[in-house]
């Protein structure tokens, strides 16, 4: 029966698996080709809107300049340019949605016919945006505007057309698809059933009728003995007249029996009892049963006594442990026997071995127990039927199941009306009529409704027995199936649910056993690594498909983080042996030798007691959403940088205002003035002198707008031509040109380029840089020691940086370090002093979008840091 149990658990358990199993697999299908209808209704509606951008586009372009004011003009300029940017945009969307996911050749083929077409209304449209007040360009731009309209419109169409079409087929195949899986599942629940269940209900019913057999041969053995102690009680009430011939009836008697006087001495003994109590070479007559016996305790002595006294005792079972171990079930009668009416002459001991009944009674019992405890724990319980007798009887599991008292007495007709009125009571009554006409057993699953109004499923087996072709009994079990019933329809239930969510995909799917061997690869693996299943199941690790780069890097990760070492399968595993799991981006390597960033999932497979005995990797495919993380990366990087861009040309330009007004307003005052007084002027010779003034102002005033339009033109994106430049030529170019104040100041230049020997960039502006920075250490130089100058490059985080620093006077940072590179700034008394200089160099490197800071302290010299 252990046995049996084990099986029938076993057995559940791979039912339900597989049902899971199924599940799993349903699930994971069906999200994918949700996913690919969702993506299908997105393009259609795209390429739908591309229709009526282009009507858009047509309708601005004839609706400006009719009548309207410039303000209502610019407003259709303006939202001609956003409907040109949106078609642009879905244009260039559908095409790579297309190579990427739909890879459509009449798709492609319509797209390249379409092109001509809106290609020229597209050009035709920005010609008018970009010269919109060109009434030649309007008028010719928009008669070829009208005349491919309509064929823009058309293509249009047919590309919308050729998109509803392919999501129609796509529907029609998870239609197809669906059914198909519907098909299989039903398949392998049937074939479950059959090969897994209903085998072990055979087995069940197989049990209960050899039971059955065992309590027939019980109840033969009882009424044997019974007539056998008959027999006794009748041999005992003629051994008063009869004692000799008593004597030689006990002697030869086939039971175990023996004859005592008085003083409890042996008179006769059977064959039977001396071969039950190991006396067969003994001579026991006269001797004493206490004697023959020693180990006879004072109770046996007590009764004994009792019955030499005229009573009677009966013991239908007693245990007797003998010395020597062994235990013996016995039944005892032990009664007087007269030599004449009042006066006893002894005992007569009747003895019966029960130990063989006694063990079979104690299985019996005990298989009982096991039955009925199998019964409560797989809810099946009996019934029968007693057609002769209409009686009905149930076990305690059936009134379970019914949910009545265990004492409770059902006749025929309380018992169909437990069943739903409907298709399970019309179910019941045709198998029962059936049987009991023509004998033909039945198996049905119908739902009854129990004595608390609850509904539940229940599996009605029976069987009926025939006597002369007439049904006298039915027999069978009930089986308490409302849990799996229900597991079931909430399984159908979730599985209509899961449909929308299931089998999405394409997800690789792997499992291995504890050496990563694969034992599974599923379509999905198969679709993104172009391996088969055949070519990796028993043969490979998922170690062929990982960079080995990751792989050893990862490994040295695990390794520092659990303080062992950790390589090879280990790596992706090894979570998972210690109860958790682990989720992560891999890449991984198709069998063509592309790659593809994936999300995988590792866990452990465990058996049903706990132990790991494999292991399973989700995978997904994330390549678009990398794609998109790095896009939109980019894009704030990009952002971030145009936003400082702005930030510093916007401060260029307040600066830029500010010092004009401000440089500009004192000259133009001084010319105002100086002509008012040349027109009072009375002799010439004052004229001259105001003359002479002129000049002077307009030196000035040409000065500071040369330094403007310098400025302006090192803003100007045009003169940014860039090439290959070496430090140490442009250092030695910047000493021939300024060489005679480094031979008046006695400079000293020393320079370091080799961790950064050359540069990217303008030549102009890197000469500007050097000169300026150098000719400013030697101009502000300390008086109290040798000019010293130090030239360094080097690159740190992927960019070159350079720096000059000087022991010259150095500067007040607290004070002067916000407006350090302003024009016009000075700082120090020098006659050649113009505040220009460190102006236009941060002007030219930030032009180069690159930047410039200062280090100083008074007396001890100052550092330029330029990073490019």
């Amino acid at each position: 029966m252990e046995e049996l149990e084990k099986s029938t658990k076993k057995r559940y358990l791979l039912f339900i698996a597989t049902i899971v199993l199924i599940i799993i697999a349903a699930v994971l299908f069906f999200q994918n080709r949700i996913n690919n209808l969702i993506s299908d209704v997105n393009i259609i509606n795209i390429s739908g809107k591309q229709r009526m951008l282009s009507q858009r586009i047509s309708k601005q372009v004839f609706s400006f300049g009719l009548d309207q004011s410039d303000t209502a003009n610019r407003v259709y300029l303006d939202s001609l340019s956003a409907l040109i940017t949106e078609w642009q945009n879905n244009q260039d969307f559908l095409i790579l949605a297309n190579k990427q996911v739909k890879n459509s050749e009449k798709i492609d083929s319509l797209f390249a016919a379409a092109q001509p077409k809106t290609t020229e209304l597209l050009n035709a449209a920005l010609q008018i945006l970009n010269n919109p007040w060109d009434p030649e360009v309007l008028k010719i731009n928009t008669n070829t505007i009208k005349e491919v309209e309509s064929s823009v419109l058309t293509s249009t169409d047919n590309i919308v057309s050729e998109y509803q079409n392919i999501a129609g087929k796509n529907l029609n195949n998870l239609y197809s698809i669906t059914y198909y899986i519907a098909i299989i599942v039903a398949l392998v629940i049937i074939g479950q059933f059959t090969f897994f269940l209903l085998p072990l209900i055979k087995k069940l019913r197989k049990k209960s009728q050899s039971l059955h057999l065992a309590n027939e041969e019980l109840a033969n053995s009882n009424r044997a003995i019974q007539e056998k102690m008959e027999q006794v009680k009748t041999l005992q009430a003629d051994l008063q007249l009869k004692e000799e011939y008593n004597k030689i009836f006990i002697d030869q008697a086939p039971n175990a029996m023996a004859m005592f006087n008085d003083e409890m001495r042996f008179l006769a003994a059977s064959d039977r009892w001396r071969s039950d109590y190991n006396l067969v070479d003994q001579d026991i007559i006269g001797k004493s049963l206490y004697e023959v016996f020693p180990e006879i305790d004072e109770h046996w002595k007590k009764i004994h006594n009792k019955c030499l006294s005229g009573s009677v005792h009966h013991e239908d079972e007693t245990v007797f442990r003998w010395p020597d171990g062994r235990v013996q079930w016995l039944s005892f009668d032990i009664r007087p026997w007269y030599i004449s009416p009042n006066k006893i002459g002894g005992l007569l001991i009747y003895t019966l071995d029960i130990t063989a009944l006694k063990e079979k009674e104690n299985e019996k019992l005990r298989i009982e127990e096991i039955l009925d405890k199998t019964n409560q724990v797989a809810r099946i319980g009996t019934w029968e039927v007693d057609l002769i007798n209409n009686k009905i009887i149930w076990s305690t599991v059936t009134c379970e199941i019914h949910e009545v008292p265990h004492d409770y007495e059902p006749n025929l007709e309380t018992a169909i009306n437990f069943f739903k009125e409907g298709p399970s009571r019309e179910k019941i009554q045709n198998v029962v009529n059936n049987a009991i006409e023509n004998g033909i057993p039945y198996d049905v699953e119908v739902e009854l409704i129990t004595a608390k109004g609850k509904s539940r499923w229940a599996r009605a087996i029976g069987q009926a027995e025939m006597v002369n072709g007439q049904c006298v009994r039915l027999y069978g079990v009930f089986h308490d199936i409302n849990n799996i019933k229900v597991s079931q329809n909430a399984l159908n239930k979730a599985n209509e649910e899961l449909r929308a969510i299931f089998d999405a995909g394409p997800i690789s799917i792997i499992g291995t056993d504890m050496n990563g061997i694969i034992t599974h690869f599923n379509q999905g693996a198969e679709t993104l690594l172009q391996y088969s299943a055949t070519e990796m199941i028993g043969k490979k690790t998922p170690e062929i498909i990982h960079l080995r780069e990751e792989v050893e890097q990862h490994g040295k990760v695990l390794s520092d983080l659990f303080g062992i070492t950790i390589s090879g399968f280990d790596v992706f595993v090894e979570h998972a042996r210690r109860d958790s799991f682990e989720s992560m981006e891999w890449t991984y390597i198709r069998k063509d030798g592309s790659q593809f960033p994936v999300q995988l999932i590792t866990t452990a497979i465990k058996d049903e007691n706990g132990k790991i005995n494999g292991f399973l990797g989700v995978a997904t495919d994330i390549t678009e959403t990398v794609y998109n993380r790095k896009k939109i990366i980019e894009t704030k990087e990009n952002l971030e940088a145009l936003t400082q861009k702005l930030k510093n040309q916007n401060r260029q330009l307040a600066d830029f205002a500010h010092i004009t007004s401000h440089n500009l307003r004192s000259p133009v005052g001084n010319l105002q003035t100086l002509s008012r007084f040349y027109k009072e002027a009375k002799s010439e010779q004052e004229r001259s002198e105001l003359f002479e003034k002129f000049e002077i102002v307009i030196d000035h005033l040409s000065s500071t707008l040369n330094t403007m339009v310098e400025v302006i033109q090192t803003t100007d994106d045009s003169t940014k031509a860039t090439q290959e430049l070496s430090f140490e030529e442009t250092l030695n170019k910047t000493q021939e040109i300024i060489s005679s104040q480094i031979s008046q100041s006695g400079a000293i230049i020393k320079s370091d380029f080799s961790n950064a020997a050359t540069v990217i960039y303008n030549d102009i502006y890197l000469d500007s840089i050097f000169l300026n920075l150098i000719s400013n250490a030697i101009k502000y130089k300390s008086e109290d020691r040798v000019p010293e100058i130090y030239v360094e490059s080097k690159i740190e985080d992927g960019k070159t940086i350079l720096s000059i620093s000087d022991n010259g006077l150095g500067i007040n940072m607290e004070r002067h370090g916000h407006k350090l590179f302003g024009l016009n700034k000075v700082f120090h008394s020098h006659p050649e002093a113009k505040g220009v200089g460190l102006y236009m160099t941060k002007i030219q490197i930030e032009a180069m979008g690159g930047s410039i800071s200062a280090s100083s302290k008074v007396g001890v010299g100052t550092t330029f840091t330029v990073i490019f």
